[in-house]
């Protein structure tokens, strides 16, 4: 095994992989293929058993370490009594923190809804190590309540967490005090106490930044500015990683030299310098990838031994994942570790070129291909710009942009006046660059949507991306033909969605609101229904969190996104309610939209009139529509039979538009808000109407969906939209008991998540994101 150290972490992958993600077939697939090519080039029986062996005990392991992972509370605890083990959070007036239990060696995460705002001085000083008795509710984590989209319950189950608790100040009783804490909770607590001199020093613009580049904490960061990062392919530059690491490591091992330490004696001191800096830095996978690699790269140093970069990488791979087999499925090592070697294979590329400008261009065309398959797979989307956009800043963040944030921290600390002047200049700096992001990403910035990518489309685009690099190592022409090959596989998941066959109409689940999304065969027309919105009651400007809930951005547009969706033909606002246009808002500015419908009535909300001039803004026009428009796509009719041609001045719930579809044999009916007298009138003027699959209106409020509607349209099928425990008891069970009389069949988005409903082989399926 000599030399080739990094087939045990190859060993090591497959074991975690196999045994934590079975259902992945491809990752099966890709172990066996892998063992067959290592079994004919290394002939060596010993060293091929060796490679089954180390598999097959990680894969032990890491089954033994997910049993592991189990709670031992129940939902009847009311007080719990533990450890704060992180910063916390304070976004408004909510609080969140880790507390690790005392008694039962357990992990909960804590929100908090403060009250008062002279409480919140006491949450900012509450530092990590610090004990605390907390009396309120505990729940088990929310689960993901719609297709494709992000699980909170399983992103905490994966840091060993099983429980939120919730604690409401003034409500429930809580007391916290200091007490003396292990070294780890000591240097928690000088993380806590940067981060907190960050906010009282430097300027606003500049907090999120400086925090992110030095504590490795985003949560300060303007949401208009990560979203930009996040979406321009530029987030990592938030990031501590290896560049950051290696300024570090860099600079002080400069200063010890300068200081007339030996290089040994450095090397030994920056050992165990570099873990401490892991911690204060948040301990991130590109952090600890970094921080481990610098280590043993400074014990070959010092002991005189010689190590491959790649065989130092494979150490640092398999000691993580020994210490946390989770790391394996979190974006950030696989991203960290995927480009680091990469980079380090292509060490001949590199000697080639003659200049430094043409090496370090080269670097950025390389990470952004490598990292391009697990992009496209965990965030649906890519910029094209985000190259170039690279390429211009990395230089200035390494050069100009860290180093000074760095400076200006500890000079914040001895000279605050001589820091507030570069303060000054700094943040004009980044205000500029922020500035000039945030408008790159509202004019789409070049990010083109490949929707949800296969675990064997990853697979593919890596073999054909290594081939390429392979043969352009050895001079070979084919290299282009293996390019070709992850171009057309590339062009092939960008167009994937429009091969799709089926019709879809899927009603997506935005809590106390609607949304329904129709997806007709081949995206010929994809028309949105409404896009929720949380209504916001008056607060006080400290109690404004940073990022409002917003159904549209947080649900709404990822589904979209996940689906591979580039284009709305039209979206239909069915009436001037918060909760139906309010998520449309982030709809209009992330996607292409051709056409707006909204009902033919007078507009009196302010609200609406902003909302619709911002889509004009956005260059998509507005069509005013009315009862007796209708526009058919092939076989499939859609026709509007509300609001009334003259407009009787009755209430926006009343006035909401209602399409009356006919797909693939099917009729369904959406009624937007109508509420009785709007359903006596559909009852009077339509006595033909019949439908196969009702929307209930109006979420299913008391005053909708009355008998004798449901008994004149005769539906088998009903679909009330409604928000989990909202505050309005939807639906009213008078509603549930109407439709069970006529055997209707009941699904309900607060019980069942987003439920679809799809036409595949001339046969109706429907399909609920959470089992009733």
């Amino acid at each position: 095994m000599r030399g080739h150290y990094y087939l045990l972490a190859v060993a090591a992958g497959f074991g975690v992989a196999i045994a934590l993600s079975s259902h992945e077939l491809c990752l099966t697939v890709l172990a066996v293929s892998v063992f067959v090519y290592l079994s004919y080039k290394y002939r060596s029986k010993l060293t091929f058993g060796l490679l089954i062996l180390v598999t097959f005990g990680v894969f032990l392991w890491a089954l033994f370490y997910d049993g592991r992972n189990e709670t031992v509370l129940s939902d009847e605890i009311d007080i719990v009594q533990g450890n704060v083990t992180d910063v916390p959070v304070l976004d408004g007036d909510r609080v969140s923190f880790l507390l690790q239990l005392q008694e039962r060696k357990e992990r909960i995460r804590v929100s908090v809804r403060v009250t008062e705002e002279e409480a919140l001085s006491s949450f900012r000083n509450l530092k990590p190590g610090s004990e605390c008795i907390i009396e309120g509710e505990i729940q088990p984590p929310l689960d993901a309540r719609n297709f494709n989209a992000f699980n909170y319950r399983e992103y905490l189950y994966e840091q060993h967490v099983h429980w939120t608790f919730h604690h409401v100040q003034g409500e429930n009783d809580m007391s916290c005090h200091a007490v003396s804490g292990t070294v780890s909770s000591f240097l928690k607590q000088w993380r806590h106490s940067g981060i907190r001199m960050i906010e009282e020093v430097f300027p606003q613009e500049l907090q999120g930044l400086a925090q992110a580049m030095l504590f490795g904490e985003r949560s300060n960061i303007e949401s208009d500015t990560l979203d930009a990062y996040q979406d321009l392919g530029i987030i990592h530059l938030l990031a501590i990683s290896g560049l950051h690491v290696g300024i570090v490591s860099g600079v002080f091992f400069f200063l010890l030299i300068r200081m007339g330490i030996s290089r040994e004696r450095a090397s030994e001191i920056l050992m165990f310098v570099l873990p401490v800096y892991a911690l204060l830095a948040g301990a991130a996978p590109s952090v600890l990838r970094a921080v481990l690699m610098s280590c043993f790269v400074l014990f070959c140093f010092r002991f005189r031994f010689r190590l491959h970069p790649v065989d130092g990488l494979s150490f640092a791979f398999f000691a993580l994942l020994m210490y946390n087999p989770y790391l394996l499925f979190h974006v950030g090592f696989q991203l960290s570790f995927t480009i680091s070697t990469a980079l380090i294979c292509s060490a001949t590329i590199f000697k080639r070129l003659k200049t430094r400008l043409r090496q370090f261009l080269m670097v950025s065309i390389l990470a952004q291909v490598i990292s391009f398959p697990l992009i496209v797979y965990h965030f649906h989307t890519y910029s094209l710009i985000s190259l170039p956009l690279n390429i211009f800043y990395v230089p200035v963040i390494s050069i100009l942009i860290l180093p000074m944030v760095w400076i200006l921290f500890f000079l914040s600390m001895l000279s605050p006046f001589i820091s507030s002047i570069w303060l000054f200049f700094l943040e004009k700096a980044i205000r500029v660059f922020h500035t000039f992001f945030t408008f790159i990403h509202q004019n789409h910035g070049g990010i083109l949507t490949f929707g949800q990518a296969s675990g064997y489309w990853v697979f593919f685009s890596f073999l054909f991306i290594l081939l390429a690099l392979m043969l352009f190592e050895k001079k070979q022409k084919t290299a282009a033909l293996a390019a070709a090959l992850v171009l057309m596989l590339a062009v092939y998941q960008y167009m994937t969605p429009y091969l799709d066959g089926r019709l879809r109409v899927t009603f997506i689940d935005v809590g106390q609101g609607d949304s329904i999304l129709i997806e007709l065969p081949y995206k010929r027309a994809v028309y949105l229904i409404d896009g929720g919105g949380t209504v916001m009651f008056p607060q006080e400007s400290w109690q404004e969190q940073r990022r409002e809930p917003d159904p549209g951005r947080q649900t709404v547009v990822p589904y979209l996104q996940s689906l591979g969706i580039k284009r709305l033909d039209k979206v239909i606002v069915t009436h001037g309610d918060y909760d139906h246009y309010g998520g449309l808002e982030v709809v209009i500015e992330k996607m292409n939209v051709d056409l707006v419908l909204y009902p033919r009535v007078p507009i009196e909300k302010p609200g609406v009139e902003t909302f619709l001039r911002n889509v004009i803004d956005q260059g998509t026009r507005i069509e005013f529509v009315h009862e007796g428009m209708q526009w058919t796509v092939d076989e499939h009719a859609f026709r509007i039979l509300n609001p009334e041609q003259e407009s009787r001045g009755l209430s926006d719930n009343e006035d909401s538009i209602v399409i009356d579809a006919n797909v693939y044999g099917k009729k369904w009916l959406f009624t937007g808000d109508l509420e009785e007298e709007g359903e006596k009138r559909l009852v009077q003027d339509y006595p033909e109407l019949r439908t196969d699959i009702l929307k209930a209106g109006h979420h299913g409020s008391q005053s909708s969906t009355t008998a004798p509607f449901v008994q004149h349209i005769q539906p088998e099928v009903s679909i009330i939209s409604a928000g989990e425990n909202n505050r309005f008891n939807h639906p009213h069970p008078d509603v549930i008991d109407t439709l069970e009389r006529e055997n209707v069949h009941i699904f309900r988005t607060d019980r069942q998540g987003a439920i679809r409903f799809y036409h595949h082989e001339q046969e109706w399926y429907v399909e609920t994101m959470i089992s009733d």
